[in-house]
């Protein structure tokens, strides 16, 4: 007759097994919750990323439209300044640019931004007098007509038409006068050019203010929406930022793996028919499940806390921390 003690009788592989059984338990909600929480990361990702693109699109036409309406602006700057600045470049080619910017500066315009149109202006001015200069003649008088220098060669750019004209009637008034006219003078005392401008009436002029004005106010409303419109893609961004570095997840992903192991260790140690267990090894497989089985409750306890503690950060009229990222 045989006798077994009970340590013989005694099977390991029930414990392994028991405890591979249980791991594979905790893994399964662990692996659920981190499916269900990586789904709803993955879909509140996609809706701000949407909301994003608006903001750069939105951005994108307040731009288009600020662009235009500081062009438009500053064209009824650079219209107002050249009524004066042709004539005063012309009698004096080297007049300080600043004080004449400081003169002649329009409403809503500052003169930073009118420095290079007077400049280039300037500029524009020297070179129309230089090429009239060089087509005129010995003997012309004041009888020559601009359309005179332009059968001769002159190249007058489409639109500069209007400053070549003026340059063009301030150097014929110092020509000789044609022998036929000298007796009744110059004819540059009827020169009515300038009459319409000085009897405009007081209604036109308020309504070109009043225009101004509205450019004035409609560019600087743009300008407002744009910093808005930046804000708002900027809080998302960051907020997307946030969304994919979410808390909790990585914690998770960390016991999915250790628990893991509580699956694979037994198996293995299954595979090789083990004949019994030491007391060490046991306490070892003992002790490291029940780590992981508390590592898992201590984390659904923190993760119900901070819920908890989020919905009364979001109470109205309390102050709270900015979230962990």
């Amino acid at each position: 007759m045989i006798v077994r003690s009970a340590e013989q009788d005694w099977d390991p592989s029930t414990l392994l097994s028991a405890l591979s059984q249980a791991s594979a338990v905790l893994v399964a909600i662990i692996g659920g919750f981190l499916v269900s929480r990586l789904v709803a990361i993955s879909s509140e990702r996609e809706g701000i990323r949407r909301l994003v693109e608006a903001a750069a699109g939105r951005i994108g036409h307040i731009e288009a439209d600020l662009k235009e309406a500081h062009r438009t602006r500053l064209d009824r700057a650079e219209r107002y300044f050249y009524e004066v600045a042709v004539e005063k470049l012309l009698e004096n080619p080297s007049l300080d640019l600043d004080a004449l910017i400081q003169e002649r500066v329009a409403r809503g315009t500052a003169e930073e931004e009118l420095k290079p149109y007077a400049v280039a202006l300037r500029q524009r001015v020297q070179n129309a007098v230089q090429a009239i200069n060089l087509k005129l003649r010995k003997g012309d008088t004041r009888n020559l007509d601009l359309e005179d220098l332009v059968e001769r060669g002159l190249e007058i750019p489409d639109a500069h038409q209007d400053l070549y004209e003026q340059a063009f009637k301030r150097r014929r008034a110092f020509l000789p006068k044609p022998p036929a006219l000298s007796i009744l003078g110059s004819t540059d005392l009827f020169d009515y050019s300038n009459l319409a401008a000085a009897l405009r009436p007081d209604w036109a002029i308020a309504a070109d203010v009043r225009r101004q004005d509205e450019e004035i106010r409609a560019e600087a409303d743009l300008k407002t929406q744009l910093r808005a419109a930046v804000a708002e893609r900027d809080r998302l961004n960051e907020e997307l930022a946030r969304v994919g570095k979410p808390e909790g997840v990585a914690a998770a992903m960390w016991m999915l793996g250790l628990l893991s192991l509580g699956i694979l260790v037994p198996l293995v140690m299954m595979a090789f028919e083990p004949k019994g267990l030491d007391v060490v090894s046991k306490i070892l497989l003992l002790v490291s499940f029940v780590i992981g089985l508390v590592a898992i409750l201590w984390y659904v306890g923190w993760f119900w806390l901070k819920i908890g503690s989020d919905k009364t950060q979001a109470t109205p009229g309390r102050s709270s921390e900015a979230p962990p990222r």
